[in-house]
Protein backbone atom coordinates (compact mmCIF):
# COMPACT_ATOMS: atom_id res chain seq x y z
CA UNK A 1 0.00 0.00 0.00
CA UNK A 2 1.22 3.15 -0.79
CA UNK A 3 1.61 6.56 1.60
CA UNK A 4 -1.67 8.01 2.16
CA UNK A 5 -1.81 11.91 1.82
CA UNK A 6 -3.98 14.31 3.74
CA UNK A 7 -4.54 16.99 0.80
CA UNK A 8 -5.87 20.73 2.25
CA UNK A 9 -6.66 23.73 -0.47
CA UNK A 10 -6.38 27.45 0.88
CA UNK A 11 -8.64 28.20 -2.48
CA UNK A 12 -11.47 26.42 -0.11
CA UNK A 13 -13.36 27.57 2.97
CA UNK A 14 -12.17 26.35 6.06
CA UNK A 15 -13.67 22.87 7.01
CA UNK A 16 -16.67 22.68 9.31
CA UNK A 17 -15.95 19.68 10.59
CA UNK A 18 -13.22 17.17 11.29
CA UNK A 19 -11.92 15.76 7.41
CA UNK A 20 -9.24 17.08 5.27
CA UNK A 21 -9.96 18.44 1.89
CA UNK A 22 -9.06 15.61 -0.38
CA UNK A 23 -6.86 12.21 0.56
CA UNK A 24 -4.34 11.07 -2.13
CA UNK A 25 -3.78 7.18 -1.82
CA UNK A 26 -2.87 4.28 -4.38
CA UNK A 27 -3.05 6.43 -7.70
CA UNK A 28 -6.31 8.06 -6.60
CA UNK A 29 -7.41 11.46 -5.08
CA UNK A 30 -10.25 11.50 -2.97
CA UNK A 31 -12.24 14.75 -2.42
CA UNK A 32 -14.90 14.99 0.52
CA UNK A 33 -17.81 16.41 -0.36
CA UNK A 34 -18.29 19.80 -1.46
CA UNK A 35 -21.32 22.10 -1.18
CA UNK A 36 -21.34 25.63 -3.28
CA UNK A 37 -19.54 27.98 -0.67
CA UNK A 38 -16.83 30.36 -1.69
CA UNK A 39 -13.51 30.52 -0.03
CA UNK A 40 -15.17 33.07 2.63
CA UNK A 41 -17.71 30.85 3.73
CA UNK A 42 -20.45 31.93 1.74
CA UNK A 43 -23.12 29.79 0.31
CA UNK A 44 -24.00 30.73 -3.20
CA UNK A 45 -27.72 32.09 -3.90
CA UNK A 46 -29.63 29.82 -5.38
CA UNK A 47 -29.22 26.35 -6.91
CA UNK A 48 -27.36 26.87 -10.08
CA UNK A 49 -24.72 29.60 -8.61
CA UNK A 50 -23.87 26.57 -6.51
CA UNK A 51 -23.40 23.64 -8.50
CA UNK A 52 -20.89 26.39 -10.39
CA UNK A 53 -19.47 27.25 -6.92
CA UNK A 54 -19.17 23.64 -6.39
CA UNK A 55 -16.92 23.33 -9.72
CA UNK A 56 -14.78 26.18 -9.12
CA UNK A 57 -14.11 24.56 -5.70
CA UNK A 58 -13.21 21.26 -7.42
CA UNK A 59 -11.19 23.10 -10.24
CA UNK A 60 -9.33 24.57 -7.52
CA UNK A 61 -8.36 21.44 -5.85
CA UNK A 62 -7.38 19.90 -9.14
CA UNK A 63 -5.47 22.93 -10.04
CA UNK A 64 -3.46 22.54 -7.38
CA UNK A 65 -2.93 18.89 -7.55
CA UNK A 66 -1.99 19.31 -11.62
CA UNK A 67 -5.02 17.62 -12.22
CA UNK A 68 -7.55 18.36 -14.63
CA UNK A 69 -11.83 17.33 -14.86
CA UNK A 70 -10.47 14.60 -17.72
CA UNK A 71 -9.06 12.59 -14.19
CA UNK A 72 -12.27 12.50 -12.49
CA UNK A 73 -13.44 9.08 -12.59
CA UNK A 74 -16.61 9.10 -10.47
CA UNK A 75 -19.02 11.77 -9.08
CA UNK A 76 -21.83 11.15 -6.77
CA UNK A 77 -24.03 14.11 -5.99
CA UNK A 78 -26.55 14.59 -3.47
CA UNK A 79 -29.33 16.53 -3.77
CA UNK A 80 -32.53 17.65 -1.82
CA UNK A 81 -34.53 17.92 -4.27
CA UNK A 82 -35.00 15.46 -7.24
CA UNK A 83 -36.57 18.64 -9.30
CA UNK A 84 -33.16 19.91 -9.72
CA UNK A 85 -32.26 16.88 -11.62
CA UNK A 86 -32.11 18.52 -14.67
CA UNK A 87 -30.75 21.84 -14.02
CA UNK A 88 -27.78 19.74 -12.86
CA UNK A 89 -27.18 18.11 -15.84
CA UNK A 90 -27.28 21.13 -17.56
CA UNK A 91 -24.31 22.47 -15.90
CA UNK A 92 -22.52 19.53 -15.36
CA UNK A 93 -22.30 18.29 -18.59
CA UNK A 94 -20.46 21.67 -19.50
CA UNK A 95 -17.77 20.59 -17.40
CA UNK A 96 -16.79 17.49 -19.16
CA UNK A 97 -15.21 16.94 -22.61
CA UNK A 98 -14.72 13.89 -24.04
CA UNK A 99 -16.48 11.40 -21.74
CA UNK A 100 -18.34 11.80 -18.50
CA UNK A 101 -17.44 10.18 -15.39
CA UNK A 102 -19.46 7.36 -13.35
CA UNK A 103 -22.44 8.88 -11.32
CA UNK A 104 -24.88 8.72 -8.92
CA UNK A 105 -27.09 10.90 -7.73
CA UNK A 106 -28.88 10.63 -4.42
CA UNK A 107 -31.67 12.83 -3.00
CA UNK A 108 -31.37 13.34 0.68
CA UNK A 109 -33.43 15.38 3.45
CA UNK A 110 -30.78 17.76 4.18
CA UNK A 111 -27.06 18.85 3.62
CA UNK A 112 -24.46 20.77 5.40
CA UNK A 113 -24.61 24.54 5.50
CA UNK A 114 -28.07 23.98 4.59
CA UNK A 115 -27.04 23.43 0.90
CA UNK A 116 -28.97 21.97 -1.78
CA UNK A 117 -26.48 20.25 -3.73
CA UNK A 118 -23.29 18.36 -2.36
CA UNK A 119 -20.35 16.29 -5.02
CA UNK A 120 -18.43 13.56 -4.06
CA UNK A 121 -15.46 13.06 -6.82
CA UNK A 122 -12.91 9.88 -7.55
CA UNK A 123 -9.63 11.24 -9.22
CA UNK A 124 -7.30 9.01 -10.90
CA UNK A 125 -3.66 10.69 -10.46
CA UNK A 126 -2.25 8.08 -12.54
CA UNK A 127 -3.52 6.29 -15.80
Amino acid sequence: MKKIQPVQSAKLAASPGPFSAGVKANGFLFLSGQVGIDQDGNLAENFDLEVRQIFKNIDAVLSEQKLTFNNIVSVTVYLKDMQNFKPLNDIYKTYFQGYYPTRTCIAVLELPLKANVEMTITVAIEN
